[in-house]
């Protein structure tokens, strides 16, 4: 512990000595800069020869060659003003001056979309229902210690999830039986788009599929700050070549093309990172990133008294590497691997403990990984382009579920899983150009396989009659026999699509269309899609619509498993629908106006009645206890515990205005502001029995067997083997989704003062997700079996009838810059939830205590994406303070 303390200390002297160094050093590098400024067309790539450019500040000026390559010399680092005059228009730009020998890379003739934002290729991206953010406008959003992607949740439509919950993954339906949760219609997951599951979206990075995006709690992105140049959010109707999902897709751009050397190293409190790009040869570059945060550390060391008691923190690290080889003017080839790591097993009360405590670690330790590795080649010439690319994704996952007898520390069950995912994704697009600017065509193959394991290991009690108890749950229930004696799924997606983009003065038009299949169930779906619009040249309006329909294979290993869960379901379907409107103003502003209504169909739900009446008796572990009865009865009634009975819907409208800071000027104002307000509904489509019915049909039952099962519609018919019928009428009803969220707002904004200042902030509120409350709490008998007393608690009927208090907060982020011939420093200071706001994000049930209003359950707070400090005023009343993290950057 003294080692750990010496070595926070040091870390911080240095960090407080390199602060001041920077404040000390405030100078401008002098002397003359020659720069190699390179003209490139932003579409083609091509060289843009015989253009003049000026910069009026630097009293230089040149005619680029024809490799569109210019040489001006100017007479220090900092901003300066290009004035680019080709044979068609004349464009301004900034940019940074930061050494002799530098080259700059400026794209001309990019178009702007309907989403306000200049990026390379839009006139190929639908604008409706996407929006788009490049680099220079997240970079520095409050809050998030300078990790871009989390610019994604400040996007209309979007809503967080649960990432993590008590028990992930497989053992979603045995955490509702042991807790008495009633009804859930919601998954775990990082993101629900326009009320979407959150295991229902896709995430791509450079065209190779992204496990997940967020690390543990949403605290930071997978992926290098650096490395991100720019990202698409498709919230509906996205395109054709997009598929795998039923929710939305997240498309994040890399580094493509190195121009020159750099390197970025960011160290704050709470985490370090590094990235570096290298040019090795003219043709051959080479990227790599990686990061690693250390809060556990500084929280302890630094001031242990003010972590909130359930605060929890995960440990994370990743990296990523690339190389890029232009083989000739025709030919590319790319090759990448990129992964992450990801521990969460700590809360305060650990702090206590390595402090020489007793043991009283959280009931749930997490440990995950991923790695991707792919390799693409492009083959491009004057009119199309060919890719094809591979990869192959493993994602493991590893979590222990420990429950102690809080008075003798007894551990009454302890039980270790570990999930194994491979996804193999391979892909063939053919982009081809039939008539310039007019009309394009977009078409190709996927495919995608994927096997998923299951084990269960490492069970232990220290109780001597949990054996016998331990046996009995193995012999009743075959979802957990699955998952204690292992599990696999295996199944093989293929894909074809095509989509035309045509423009034609103001027509905006794309239609196209997607083929799925699936092994699984063996069907075959076709996908219509199509956006289109019209926009006004004159006034900068634009009309936009769309309507696409989308379809997605089941996720989970437990749906689909052959011995607890239903191999037969099919794939969920979705239909999206959208209307908006745009309308630029002026320079740099956009308000974008949409509206949309999603269906949701074939949505994979628990059920508890679905049965297969002729399921082969082939269950190694009954065969052995009972072989007897397995060779009289080769075939018995199985529960397949999940059926594609769900339906739901979205319908909302989203407003999104934004502000661009003028490039031409060294200061000025930027920032956006999105509002969402929608309702999501769902309804799993089953019979809800009262107590007396249950217990009624589960005596009759016990003297039958199930003969057959059909369904009316939405009821179930079953035929048993004593000539009875049952019908199980669909009583059910529409409720609020788990994650629905009325109201969604989000500013973020912030002021350039010169190139040396910038000061920012951001402000979140979302209405509580809905909840379903508890009323009181039953004393369980059978816990005399362990000497402890357990209460198992009784919810309403009023199924999320209830909402959590609204979620608001507020960041501020102050920058510094010094700018030299080498490159640049950033200091900046982030005020994180400045007022200090706890922001509930569930209730917890201490199944040890009895109920009691207000004290049990007790609220939990959300202190990963709303962190705070507590502390004590002078008088001794408690107070929040913000999280204050200070960083530095330097880019080389």
């Amino acid at each position: 512990m003294n080692l750990l303390r010496s070595i926070f200390l040091f870390s911080c002297l240095t960090f407080a000595f390199c602060f001041l160094f920077v404040f000390s050093i405030r100078a401008q590098a002098q002397g003359i800069l020659e720069v190699k400024i390179r003209l490139v067309r932003s579409q083609s790539g091509k060289p843009v020869s015989n253009a003049v450019v000026v910069s009026k500040q630097a009293g230089a000026a040149g005619t680029s060659d024809a490799e569109g390559l210019v040489v001006l010399k100017f007479p220090g680092s900092g901003y300066y003003q290009l004035r680019i005059a080709t044979s068609d228009k004349v464009e301004v730009v900034t940019k940074e001056i930061r050494y002799n020998k530098q080259e700059i890379l400026v794209a001309l003739a990019e178009s702007v979309g309907s989403s306000g934002i200049v990026v390379s290729g839009e006139r190929d991206k639908t604008p409706l229902s996407r929006y788009g953010l490049v680099q220079d406008e997240i970079k520095r959003i409050p809050g998030v210690a300078g990790d871009s992607l989390k610019a994604i949740q400040t996007i209309p439509g979007i809503a967080i999830g649960v990432p993590v919950g008590v028990l992930p993954t497989v053992f979603t339906n045995v955490s509702n039986s042991l807790t008495g949760v009633p009804y859930s219609n919601s998954e775990r997951g990082d993101l629900s788009l326009r009320g979407g599951g959150t295991r229902q979206n896709q995430y791509f990075f450079d065209g190779f599929p992204l496990p997940y995006p967020f690390h543990l709690g949403n605290q930071s992105s997978v992926l290098n700050n650096n490395l991100i140049r720019s990202f698409d959010v498709y919230t509906g109707a996205f395109p054709s070549k997009y598929g795998f999902a039923t929710g939305g897709i997240i498309a994040i751009e890399g580094t493509d093309k190195v121009e020159s050397n750099r390197s970025v190293v960011n160290v704050n409190f709470f985490l370090a990172d590094i990235y570096n790009q290298t040019k090795i040869n003219p043709s051959l570059s080479m990227v790599s990133s990686g990061r690693k945060n250390y809060p556990n550390l500084v929280l302890l060391q630094a001031y242990p008294a003010g972590i909130p008691e359930d605060a929890k923190f995960a440990e994370y690290q990743d990296f990523q590497w690339k190389m890029i080889w232009d083989i000739s003017n025709e030919h590319k080839l790319t090759v990448q691997t990129f992964g992450t790591r990801d521990r969460q097993a700590y809360t305060k009360q650990q702090a206590n403990y390595e402090r020489g405590g007793s043991d009283p670690r959280p009931p749930t330790g997490l440990d995950r990984n991923f790695r991707t590795d792919g390799i693409r080649h492009i083959w491009k010439g004057k009119w199309f382009r060919n890719s094809i690319s591979y990869s192959r994704t493993e994602f493991n996952e590893f979590f222990e579920v420990r429950v102690s007898n809080p008075a003798t520390a007894e551990t009454i069950f302890g039980l270790q899983n570990r999930t194994s995912d491979y996804i193999t994704y391979a892909e063939e697009r053919l982009e081809l150009d039939l008539i310039e600017e007019h009309l394009r065509f977009e078409g190709g193959l996927q495919f995608r396989g994927r096997e998923t394991n299951l084990k269960g290991e490492n069970i232990s009690s220290a109780n001597p009659l949990f054996g016998d108890i331990f046996n009995n749950l193995l012999n009743s229930s075959a979802q957990f026999r699955s998952v204690i004696d292992g599990d696999r799924i295996r199944y093989n997606e293929l894909a074809g699509f095509g989509e035309f983009q045509v423009k034609w003065q103001g027509i905006r038009f794309h239609p196209g269309a997607r083929v799925d299949t699936y092994s699984g169930s063996g069907e075959k779906n076709l996908s219509p899609r199509i956006t289109g619009g019209y926009v006004f040249e004159s006034t900068k309006t634009s009309i936009l619509a769309g309507h696409g329909v989308h379809y997605n294979s089941p996720v989970s290993v437990e749906q689909l498993s052959t011995r607890s869960g239903n191999p037969n379901l099919f794939m969920e379907r979705s239909e999206h629908n959208s209307l908006g409107v745009s309308q630029e103003i002026g320079q740099g502003w956009l308000i974008k106006v949409e509206g949309f209504h999603n269906i949701f169909q074939n949505i994979i739900v628990a059920d508890n009645y679905a049965i297969d009446p002729y399921s082969p008796n082939t269950d190694l572990r009954l065969v052995v206890n009972n072989p007897t009865n397995a060779q009289r009865n080769p075939f018995i009634p199985r529960n397949l515990n999940y059926s594609n009975s769900g339906y739901g819907h979205s319908e909302g409208i989203e407003i999104f205005i934004k502000k661009s800071r003028n490039p031409r000027e060294e200061s000025g104002s930027f920032g956006w502001i999105s509002y969402t307000n929608s309702i999501t509904k769902r309804i799993n489509n089953q019979p809800r029995l009262t107590s007396t019915q249950s217990s009624d049909r589960a005596l009759a039952n016990s003297t039958r067997t199930l003969l057959s099962q059909g369904k009316l519609g939405t009821n179930y018919i079953n035929y048993y083997d004593d000539n009875s019928y049952e019908v199980l009428y669909n009583n059910d009803k529409e409720e609020l989704y788990d994650l629905d969220r009325t109201h969604i707002l989000n500013c973020v904004f912030g002021y350039r003062f010169n190139p040396d200042w910038q000061i920012g902030g951001r402000f979140r509120y979302f209405s509580g997700t809905p909840y379903t409350p508890i009323v009181s709490a039953d004393r369980a008998s059978q816990a005399a079996t362990f000497g402890v007393n357990l209460y198992f608690p009784k919810y309403s009927d009023n199924y999320n009838s209830d909402r959590f208090r609204p979620f608001h907060q507020i960041d501020i982020r102050i920058d510094m810059f010094d700018h030299y011939s080498w490159g640049y420093i950033n200091v900046y200071l982030e005020l994180v939830n400045f007022y200090g706001r706890m922001n509930q994000d569930g209730y917890n049930f201490d199944n040890f205590k009895a109920y009691q209003r207000g004290v049990n359950p007790s609220a939990t707070y959300d202190t990963v994406n709303s962190p705070y400090i507590q502390s004590q005023r002078p008088n001794g009343s408690p107070i929040n303070l913000p999280l204050i993290n200070l960083g530095m950057e330097a880019r080389f």
